[in-house]
């Protein structure tokens, strides 16, 4: 059983029999590492479970190796709860970590909080091999797909074990500025005059 979700330049592996994160980089470096939030499916029940999960600046790091992204010293946290619906898992968490990336007008680090809730309905993927591909961006070679709202947060697990490890990273990912700044008065990248 694999799990796999793209996330460009990025593509995600998870096997159930070893349970090994596997990210290949564009440089194709492939770091290993353990998921950190991963959940035996069974131990979900309709009540639910708490999640109040660090999320350790190396840990981060490492899940944002292929991004100008990086944890800044202190862990993140995730905290929140899983329950089911029959096979379905719901995931209500709060995402919270300090990251910095460089400025958009001189390249210093532009420290950035970030603090997301991750909402998800996670369904149990059909049986036939139990692959899973991500509901986004599901299109044929030559078309674009463009899924519904309703789609946007529904999402599949391999039914054994519900790993949201990639799903901080999108989080993280999507909550950072695309124009950040180290601060508002940021003048840019200065010339400097030579003798």
């Amino acid at each position: 059983m694999v799990i796999t979700t793209a996330l460009a330049p990025l593509a995600w592996a998870v096997t159930a029999a070893d349970t090994v994160l596997r990210c290949k980089t564009p440089a194709g470096g492939i770091p290993e590492m353990k998921p950190l939030l991963q959940y035996p499916a069974a131990d979900i029940q309709i009540d639910g479970i708490g999640v109040d999960t660090p999320l350790p600046a190396d840990w981060l790091n490492k899940l944002l190796l292929d991004t100008e992204v990086r944890a800044v010293d202190g862990d993140g946290r995730l905290r929140g709860r899983l329950s089911r619906s029959q096979t379905d898992i719901v995931v209500r968490t709060r995402l919270r970590a300090m990251v910095s990336l460089p400025c958009a007008r001189c390249l210093e680090p532009a420290e950035v909080t970030v603090d997301s809730e991750l909402s998800l309905l996670l369904q149990q993927a059909a049986k036939e091999g139990r692959h899973r591909q991500s509901n986004r961006g599901a299109a044929r070679k030559d078309d674009e797909y463009e899924f519904s709202p309703a789609e946007a947060d529904v999402d599949t697990y391999d039914g054994e074990t519900v790993v949201l490890d990639s799903f901080v990273r999108e989080a993280i990912l999507l909550e950072v500025p695309t124009f950040p700044l180290c601060r508002d008065s940021c003048p840019g990248l200065m010339r400097r005059d030579t003798p």
